[in-house]
């Protein structure tokens, strides 16, 4: 390339998925907006065969590459991480969005930009990830920052500028259209519906569309609340599942012809809250302690909706602080439930122009 930079910041750099593996970038890419970090990964794997009658290695035998693409940003009503990845399927089947493969740009920009949708901004390099396989995802509320999506894609195709795409004559540059970028991300960009803090986790009863909290995270309210979602004193919420993604290889050919995810997976959830009563969570080693499984449903006031089905069984109680540091006690209440996570929300048609105006109520005040 002609410039090179003396530095890659958040300011140079932008992110666009292509929700179905191989449509055209210029029309069907779409920025992840609200992106807060990016991070790639090559892993060559390699198999050792040695001989008997000499310690020299007697190949070195190189298998399949893996490339791994991390990406985290804020929940603000925008397009989600998961729902572009897997063309929309999270919201309503887990098997068919951890089947859908997209593709992943990585656009380097010159360093002396303010945006890389201004006027002039200078393309300097692009990495293209191809049929790329969502492998976890997480969300995150705390009462402290921002509300975040983590999500890592997995494959086995990288290709950097004018690199030819193999089998092909295609390059990754002549693929990526800097227009897909320019005039859309720039310094007039904000958030559909403010950026999603602790006042924005939408604690209303479920009969009024707020969210479905598990019975063990409400036992710390005093009695005039028992039961209900208000006075619960949460302090972070997460949820994360893992589909370890693996290849399915046939004879005669080097690559896989396709990679799945190893069902039954487990989705897990936390929510850790202030102390007031102790955890109130009896246990005999001569009886079944649990009952039947809970729904737990997380809502936001960006329309984010995060459902767990109706079969989260509680996994663990863990209480701890109150010491003489000086802290309080908290206790955190585990779940985990198998081949159940529903995400909905941000505008997964979004293109970045305002058009997605967020579906949700606000149930506090910033």
């Amino acid at each position: 390339m002609a410039y090179a930079n003396n530095r890659i910041f958040y300011a140079c750099q932008a992110v666009i998925i292509v929700p179905t593996m191989g449509e055209d970038m210029a029309t069907k890419g779409v920025p992840v907006r609200g992106l807060q970090s990016v991070g790639m990964s090559s892993t060559f794997n390699l198999e050792q065969v040695f001989e008997m009658g000499q310690i020299e290695i007697y190949e070195n035998i190189e298998e399949v590459a893996d490339v791994e693409v991390t990406l985290e940003k804020v929940i603000d009503g925008r397009a989600l991480i998961y729902q572009l990845a897997s063309n929309g399927a999270c919201a309503t089947n887990i098997t068919d969005a951890a089947k859908n493969r997209c593709d992943v740009y990585l656009a380097i920009f010159t360093d002396t930009v303010d945006s890389v949708g201004q006027a002039g901004a200078t393309k300097t390099n692009v990495c293209y990830n191809s049929g790329m396989y969502t492998s976890s995802v997480s969300y995150n509320y705390s009462i402290d920052g921002s509300a975040t999506e983590s999500v890592t894609l997995v494959g086995n195709d990288r290709f950097w500028n004018d690199q030819t795409i193999e089998g092909t004559s295609v390059t990754a540059s002549s693929l990526f259209s800097s227009a897909a970028v320019n005039g859309i991300i720039d310094n007039t960009d904000t958030p559909l519906s403010g950026v999603q803090r602790r006042v924005d986790v939408d604690l209303r009863e479920p009969g009024a569309g707020g969210s479905t909290l598990p019975r063990e995270v409400k036992f710390q309210q005093v009695a005039s609340n028992a039961g209900t979602n208000a006075g619960a004193h949460i302090q972070s919420i997460s949820v994360s599942t893992d589909f370890a993604q693996d290849n399915i290889l046939e004879l005669g050919r080097f690559g896989p012809y396709a990679r799945y995810a190893t069902f039954p997976v487990e989705v897990t959830s936390e929510f850790e809250v202030i102390a007031t009563s102790g955890d109130l969570v009896s246990v005999s080693g001569s009886t079944r302690n649990l009952g039947a499984g809970q729904p737990i449903i997380i809502k936001d006031s960006a329309g984010t909706v995060i459902n767990l089905g109706s079969n989260n069984k509680l996994t663990s109680v863990s209480y701890s602080g109150g010491d003489t540091g000086g802290g309080n006690a908290t206790i955190t209440y585990s779940y985990n439930t198998y081949n159940s996570l529903f995400v909905d929300g941000g505008d997964a048609t979004d293109d970045g122009k305002g058009t997605n105006t967020g579906s949700g109520t606000t149930p506090g005040a910033r």
